[in-house]
């Protein structure tokens, strides 16, 4: 008696309604065929989202070093604490920095007095031979000398600049690292900036996104790295034509003097000088004769140098006091007092806690999808509800070599209150939206570019193609081959349930599975 009452109750099963689904679905059976799971065609939104996880980082967080290297002479702040931009961190022990800036200026007065002396000895020949009446009068050099010098300094400014936007070129083309998803994210260095102390900026940073350099920022660093080597080279070009106009007047001044009452030239004397009116670089044993021209743009290169080093000492001392360079919290301490530090090396770590962002990697076959600005929702871990944001950057190489995982960065919108730094969150992007003919997407079943779904109608199935668009987790958008009202089959219920065992695993009416999980169903009988 059970046993029939099973079998009339399953062969009189006429409907099923989806519990809180988008879209009815119910139970059709025939007097001799299969029992299918149907859902009807019908329109409606549909949204296709990229699922990741992600780890939530400060928007602004900076990794602080001193410019210098040295021994740490006091730490004012402790981990936790609170501070303000340009607030001390901590300073070094000066005791040999301000040894080096006694050496740069000493050596500075050296380059100096040097080229003093470079430009005395080149005048000696023309102020001798101005002083006979009976030689031609000789024109001064010193317009030509400053001309030579003035050149010299434009070409030694013209390349510690060309190399400065080498330098920033090097590093706005560069990639930058990005954390990966994995089973305990973390904060790495992506979402940060290492700072060092400067006495002419002590920075308040901006949001540093983190991700690759964008393409106009690397494009940018490259021409004015292109424009400043033009600029170089037309200062070397103009270099040399006054290095010429310089050695004319030079020869001209040594002519004169050699035609001079006397005509021992200003290169004479007991030691064997060079010679009657000629003109050396270095001078002889005796009195010194005058330097040339070349000798004249290298010793100006060299007090060029020197006045630079001097800078350095100057700001290396200054560099000596560190401060925070924005407002935040201290997140770790990594010097105490007493201890030795290098140049570079993160000493602080200030986050500013009054916004975050989610640092993630989406695989290479997700990135066609993902475009800047796409809205997201963020659910962190021991938040009730979701947070809105919006794709902030997109990687433009892969987080880690070998990597074919991109990194994405993901802006929170506002300043949501209770997150914390390496914290987990659940992220999902909207990557499309429609609305129109759609359906369930268990009823869709794709081969290579081939989308199908099985149409019931008047007891038959029959497997239509249709053109998929928006594809959800849910619902689908179908753009051509159905209509709504139609029917379409979820699943063939008369198939066995799937199973570990693949001789099991038969397809169901359009080449899926024949069963795929869903609501429950209400038996009419």
């Amino acid at each position: 008696m059970g046993n029939r009452f099973r079998r009339i109750a399953a062969l009189s099963i006429t409907g099923v309604v989806v519990a809180g689904g988008a879209t009815a679905a119910y139970a059709a059976v025939s007097s001799s065929g299969p029992v299918y799971r149907l859902a009807s065609v019908t329109s409606a939104d549909v949204a296709a989202t990229l699922q990741v996880v992600g780890t939530l980082t400060p928007v602004r967080q900076d990794d602080v070093a001193f410019a210098v290297g040295g021994s740490v002479a006091s730490v004012a702040v402790r981990p936790g604490q609170h501070v303000t931009a340009g607030q001390t961190l901590g300073s070094l022990d000066t005791t040999s920095l301000k040894g080096d800036l006694t050496s740069a200026q000493s050596a500075l007065a050296t380059a100096n007095l040097k080229v003093a002396n470079d430009t005395a000895s080149q005048n000696t020949t023309a102020t001798t031979s101005a002083t006979y009446p009976a030689a031609r009068p000789t024109p001064s050099v010193r317009p030509q000398q400053q001309a030579v010098l003035s050149a010299q300094h434009t070409v030694d400014s013209a390349l510690a600049q060309a190399k400065a936007a080498l330098g920033q070129a090097k590093q706005a083309c560069a990639a930058a690292p990005s954390p990966r998803p994995t089973a305990a994210p973390t904060v790495t260095a992506a979402a940060t900036r290492t700072v060092t102390a400067s006495p002419t900026a002590t920075g308040t940073t901006h949001p540093v996104p983190a991700a690759t350099p964008s393409p106009a920022t690397c494009a940018g660093a490259t021409q004015r790295v292109l424009d400043t080597e033009t600029a170089l080279l037309q200062a070397q070009q103009a270099l040399s034509g006054q290095l010429m106009a310089l050695n004319k007047a030079l020869s001209s001044a040594a002519a004169a003097a050699s035609k001079s009452p006397g005509g021992a030239g200003a290169g004479g004397g007991s030691g064997g000088g060079a010679g009657s009116g000629t003109i050396r670089g270095t001078g002889g044993s005796g009195s010194a004769g005058p330097v040339s021209a070349a000798q004249l743009t290298a010793d100006q290169a060299s007090a060029d140098a020197a006045a630079a080093q001097l800078t350095v000492a100057q700001q290396n001392l200054a560099a000596a006091t560190l401060v925070s360079p924005i407002s935040g919290t201290v997140v770790t301490v990594s010097v105490t007092a007493g201890s030795s530090t290098s140049a570079g090396s993160t000493a602080f770590v200030i986050a500013g806690l009054d916004s975050y962002q989610v640092v993630t990697t989406v695989p290479v076959t997700d990135m066609p999808e993902l475009k800047v600005g796409q809205r997201a929702s963020v659910q962190p871990d021991g938040i009730r509800a979701p947070l809105s944001g919006s794709v902030a950057s997109i990687g433009l190489v892969p987080a880690t070599s070998g990597s074919t995982a991109y990194p994405v960065t993901i802006g929170l919108t506002g300043q949501p209150s209770g997150l914390h730094a390496g914290g987990y969150a659940n992220v999902a992007i909207t990557t499309g939206q429609s609305t129109g003919v759609s359906v369930p997407t268990s009823a869709v079943h794709s081969s290579g570019h081939v989308a199908t779904v099985t149409v019931y109608a008047g007891g038959k199935t029959r497997i239509t193609r249709v053109t998929v668009g928006t594809k959800g987790p849910v619902m689908t958008r179908i753009t051509s081959g159905l209509k709504v009202g139609q029917q379409v089959v979820l699943a063939d219920l008369s198939k066995p349930l799937p199973t570990n065992n693949l001789a099991n695993q038969f397809p169901g009416p359009g080449g899926g599975p024949g069963f795929i999980g869903g609501p429950n169903f209400v038996h009419v009988h």
